[in-house]
């Protein structure tokens, strides 16, 4: 297992990189929490996929990374800048080995019973986005264990997540993070994503939920963003009965869902068989 890049180019078994930094918190006393190249990475769909297969070997997880440009009034950043990458907008981290003990359903339904209108509340609207669900938390949804074909998964990889962050006012072509953690679903806590912080949500919950994706879906955190999160998902639900299910989960998880997703029905659609999730929180 080896450790971040230090500055400059890398190469991290047979990927080459181009000239990165370590990046570091504002409370990270001079620790890196992840790695970043200075530019966006040609093909990094590719290069992503590349880099995740050599995890086993080098304890670094590959992410792509979004956010905001421009630097904050007092950091002195370039209006190019990348927040939160470039202005090192981190908490301190958590020990992702502290979820273990979370369940990751329960917090899902504490979620879902909070989303939910009140018994005396019968809006149509709300109503609609329950179905085909009541009030009460469906559980959650089974595993998947048919996976995408390479095609269909080179496909999400070099066409859906460009259009993806091009429709969100993002380069098509990543800049490309490292991160030492034992997992995808970890990453969140080890570099402190501080996204949660006002709403007062854990980033061991969130971990959680990333996990028991991982685990029942294949879905591997890919993009990380400011305020947004995206997954690249290995087995997406087949049916529409899953996709409704795992819809009762993400609905209430963010403020935003995959495509703008607001409610049960809308979200189930883009799930059926949907090769990439998207989540933003306002």
């Amino acid at each position: 297992m080896t450790g971040l890049p230090g500055k400059g180019p890398a190469r991290i078994g047979p990927v080459s990189l181009p000239p990165g930094r370590p990046i570091r918190g504002w409370h990270q006393n001079g620790h890196p929490v992840a790695w970043a190249t200075a530019g966006p990475v040609s093909s990094s769909g590719q290069v992503w996929a590349a880099l995740a297969e050599q995890h086993q070997q080098t304890g670094l997880v590959p992410i792509l990374l979004d956010g905001l440009l421009g630097g904050l009034p007092h950091d002195g950043l370039p209006g190019d800048a990348l927040r939160p990458w470039d202005s090192g907008e981190f908490l301190p981290p958590d020990d992702p080995r502290a979820a273990d003990g979370v369940d990751a359903g329960a917090f899902l339904g504490a979620e879902w019973r909070c989303w939910v209108p009140p018994g005396n509340e019968d809006d149509p609207e709300w109503l609609e986005d329950l179905g085909p669900f009541t009030r009460e938390w469906p559980g959650l949804a089974p595993p998947e264990h048919a996976s995408v074909t390479p095609a269909e998964r080179r496909h999400a990889l070099d066409v859906v997540l460009p259009q993806i962050r091009a429709a969100n006012r993002g380069s098509a072509e990543a800049r490309i993070g490292l991160v030492a953690a034992a997992r995808p679903a970890d990453v969140l806590a080890v570099i402190g994503w501080d996204c949660l912080y006002s709403r007062g949500q854990s980033l061991l919950s969130l971990t959680a939920v990333l996990r028991s994706w991982e685990d029942r879906f294949g879905a591997r955190l890919i993009d990380v963003g400011f305020d947004t999160l995206r997954l690249l998902v290995d087995r997406p639900p087949r049916t529409l009965e899953a996709a409704q299910r795992l819809a009762a989960e993400q609905v209430p998880f963010a403020d935003d869902c995959t495509g703008g997703a607001r409610g049960v029905p809308d979200l189930a659609s883009r799930l059926l068989n949907g090769l990439v999730w998207t989540f933003w929180w306002d």
